[in-house]
This record gives C-alpha cells, sequence and structure tokens, in this order.
C-alpha cells in the first residue's frame, strides 16, 4: 500500500470512528464533529488527487526516461545514489517563489475556499514541498554526517497549521542575513532534529593549565626503569544547548498580497535580516535566561583593566595589546567585534618599531574586490551594532569564535492566519525559529606559567 493510500485510509479510520461513536451514544453527530469529518474529506480528496498526479507524473517519465528511475533526477554532488525531485516545486526568482508559497497558505487558510479545486492544488504543492524538504534534510545529514534527521531542516506539521518554505527559499531567505553575519558565521554552529528538545556536548572540566589540572586531570609522569605506572584521571562536564523560539508577525495588507514578488521580496529583507540581527545579539549580550548567554555576560569573558589615568571615551595601543595577551589561542576564527563608535580612536592607535621608532598604525584598512576589509594588529576587525558604546565594557571585544556554540531547529517556519486582522483587510503572517547559544568554556584559564587568567573573549573594563 503506498503512502497515498494509507493517508486515505487513515482518514477514512477517523470518519467511520467519529460516525460509530455517534451511533453507539444514539445522538446525532455534533457540529464539531460534522466540520472534522468534512475536514478529513477534503484530506481524502487532496491524496486521492495528488496519486492521480504521481501516477501521471510516472507515466510520462517513463515514457520519456523508459525504465531508467533516475531520469531526469537532480543527483546530490559527492552522493551518486541519493536523488530528489527535479526541479523546486516553486519557481523564478527567490522572491518570486517565496511571494507564490505565502499566497498557496492564504489560499489553504481561508474558510471559503475548502472544497475547492484551488485548495486541492495548492495542498498538493505545500506537501511537495515538505516532502522535498525531508529529502534534502535526509540527503544534507547523510552527507554532513551529524544529527539532522528526517524533517531536519523544517518545522512544524501542516495539518497542524505549520506551513513549510521550500527547502531553497528557505536558506535563500536566512542567506540574506544569517550566512552574510560577521559572528554567526563564525560560531560553532549544530543543527537539531526538531524533534529533539536539547543538546548536550561533553566538554573536559579545565579551570587550570596546572600540573594535574590540564586535561581536567590528566597528568604524564617520569618513570624510570620497573616503576609502576602512577595513575590520573579526567573530570568531564555537560553543556546544555537548549533552542528558544523567536517569533517574527509581519501584517500584509490586500494590496500587497496581489504582488506576489513585491511581497517576497519584502519578507526576504526585513525577516531574514531581522532573525539575523536577533541571533547575533543573543551571542553578543544574551542574558542566558531563558535564551543564549551571550559573550559579554559568560563566565568565561576576562575583562582586562584600563591604563591608570586613562581619559574617559579612549582606546589605547596598551589596551589592546593587554587583551591579545589573556587570548588562550589564536585560531582562524578570532576576530576583534566593535562598535562603530570605536573607529576614529582606533585609527590613532600606533606601536613604535625599531631603533628608530618608527611608528606603525595598528589599525588598518585595505579593498578586497570592491570591499573594505580592516584590521587590527593583523586580526580582522568587525564593525557590529551589537558592541557597546564606546568607553563602556565591550566596546572592543577580542573573540575566538569557534569556542562559542550556537543550535538552531532548522530553517525559518512560517504560518498564516486572516482573522488576526480580519476588519484592516489584512492577512498575518507568522515567523518561527529555533535558537540557542553559549561558550564552550565555564570558566577563564589559570596557565601553566604566570598568574593572569586566559580565555577566548576578551574585553577592557569600562573607561567611562
Amino acid at each position: 500500500m503506498n503512502k497515498f493510500m494509507i493517508r486515505m485510509k487513515a482518514a477514512f479510520d477517523k470518519m467511520e470512528a467519529i460516525r460509530a461513536k455517534a451511533e453507539t451514544e444514539k445522538r446525532v453527530m455534533t457540529a464539531e464533529e460534522i466540520e472534522e469529518r468534512a475536514t478529513l474529506k477534503i484530506e481524502i480528496e487532496a491524496a486521492e488527487g495528488e496519486m492521480k498526479s504521481v501516477d501521471e507524473e510516472e507515466e510520462i517519465r517513463s515514457r520519456l526516461f523508459g525504465d531508467d528511475p533516475a531520469g531526469g533526477a537532480l543527483t546530490i554532488e559527492g552522493d551518486p545514489v541519493i536523488t530528489i525531485e527535479d526541479q523546486p516545486i516553486y519557481r523564478g526568482s527567490a522572491a518570486s517563489a517565496l511571494g507564490q508559497q505565502l499566497l498557496d497558505i492564504r489560499t489553504m487558510t481561508r474558510p471559503e475556499n475548502f472544497g475547492n479545486a484551488e485548495v486541492t492544488e495548492a495542498r498538493g504543492r505545500i506537501e511537495k514541498t515538505q516532502t522535498r524538504n525531508i529529502e534534502l534534510a535526509e540527503t544534507r545529514a547523510k552527507k554532513e554526517n551529524r544529527a539532522a534527521a528526517t524533517g531536519g531542516f523544517t518545522v512544524g506539521v501542516p495539518s497542524d497549521g505549520g506551513f513549510f518554505l521550500q527547502g531553497e527559499t528557505a536558506v535563500d531567505l536566512m542567506t540574506t542575513g544569517f550566512n552574510n553575519s560577521e559572528v554567526l558565521s563564525r560560531c560553532d554552529s549544530r543543527t537539531m532534529n526538531p524533534g529533539t528538545q536539547f543538546l548536550e556536548i561533553i566538554g573536559i572540566d579545565e579551570t587550570s593549565r596546572a600540573n594535574g589540572s590540564r586535561g581536567g586531570g590528566v597528568r604524564v609522569y617520569t618513570a624510570a626503569e620497573l616503576d609502576s605506572f602512577t595513575q590520573s584521571k579526567t573530570k568531564f562536564k555537560k553543556i546544555r544547548i537548549e533552542p528558544t523560539k523567536l517569533t517574527g508577525l509581519y501584517y500584509a495588507s490586500g494590496e500587497v498580497i496581489k504582488n506576489v514578488t513585491f511581497l517576497g521580496q519584502e519578507m526576504r529583507q526585513l525577516f531574514g535580516e531581522e532573525f539575523a540581527f536577533k541571533c547575533q545579539d543573543l551571542v553578543i549580550n544574551g542574558s542566558g535566561a531563558g535564551e543564549a548567554l551571550g559573550i559579554l555576560n559568560a563566565d568565561c569573558l576576562i575583562s582586562v583593566t584600563k591604563d591608570t589615568g586613562q581619559v574617559k571615551d579612549t582606546i589605547s595601543t596598551n589596551n589592546i595589546l593587554s587583551m591579545e595577551s589573556r587570548l588562550s589561542n589564536e585560531g582562524p576564527k578570532v576576530v576583534y567585534l566593535v562598535n562603530r563608535e570605536t573607529k576614529p580612536q582606533l585609527s590613532k592607535l600606533s606601536i613604535a618599531i625599531g631603533t628608530g621608532g618608527v611608528l606603525v598604525p595598528l589599525y588598518k584598512t585595505e579593498f578586497d574586490q570592491g570591499k573594505r576589509i580592516a584590521s587590527l594588529n593583523g586580526l580582522p576587525c568587525v564593525t557590529i551594532e551589537q558592541a557597546a558604546a564606546l568607553g563602556d565594557a565591550g566596546d572592543v571585544i577580542l573573540a575566538d569564535m569557534s569556542q562559542y556554540i550556537t543550535a538552531n531547529k532548522g530553517d525559518i517556519n512560517e504560518a498564516m492566519s486572516i482573522h488576526v486582522n480580519f476588519l484592516y483587510d489584512q492577512e498575518t503572517f507568522r515567523f518561527l525559529y529555533y535558537f540557542d547559544g553559549q561558550p564552550r568554556w565555564s570558566s577563564a584559564i589559570t596557565p601553566y606559567k604566570g598568574s593572569a587568567t586566559t580565555g577566548p573573549f576578551i574585553t577592557t573594563a569600562a573607561r567611562a
């Protein structure tokens, strides 16, 4: 029995159960029961229509490509076995594709459309989109070899009111902000199975590099011939990350709804950028109470003392050098994150080199393929809105972003309602995204030699 027959049989069984219950209780069916049976009937008709459509497609495929089961299908690069449908369900530009999907969701959720052929067609496209997303998620999970199981890139169930963005469009929506974020793109990002409530990462409980503390307690000893071995053991800790819900709400007027491309363009720009902004703000400033724990509120943050007699709202060369002396590791994802207000101060910083005392600027800019790239003492320097104002702790942050873990439950998911602002001819689109994050480190570490602690996130104390 194919999947369509299974869906139809399940719906028929529910309809029969509702009728049988009313007969057993010797009463007529309630209005709610009648409405539920009508909804089940629509689901049966939709499944039947989709089954016929698939049969027709298979007949065409067989006629065109013979017995080749992969004829016309798109093979994922690096995996010749797993294939997905040869074309996206929604075509055209990213904005047009998004607009088409939103209109299909609108069609399905308006009660006056129930039972219409238009609803059946819209439902078919949305369900095909869901199937395609699941296939893509399974393929990516196998390629990436990580815990992103079936449905790992979507959240919700269509029959429960959650409708899916097409995989390519959901990724495109996020790309407008997420992938272009200098902070989020540097984090250690994990995608969880939507059914998983939290992610636990086992780490080494290390707070000092002194003998007996490295690696959580592992030690190596010098031994003479025939000496017995001296045991050591390590301590572990758990990092628990539990993505919480971020929501966005958008009201579209009747006039906007009529313009598919404009609707899609506006959604992509507004929500792609806003979700990225919110997540980046959580990574920097999150409280850790019901939301991500941000760098500036983490126990592993190191605050370097300001210079003696340092003038208010200034940044000195010694501030920068002192921050770098406390950094635990200079890996490829180390970056300076600064507020825009710090630029005049950073531009004045220099260090004397050689016997002649030639001043070399610490802050430099250059152009790479038309884009201006800044560096501070040889490390990337990125301007972000979420850094603190000039003179406050956090106006300049030195961060190894590989030591910050983020987790999500897949791409942005959305649903729609006509009822919220019905009297204003506005339709409401709701966007959901699940996100959490925190540093790998629970505290700064005391070095093997010296007493000044080191860590992955450094800032200078307030100079206000």
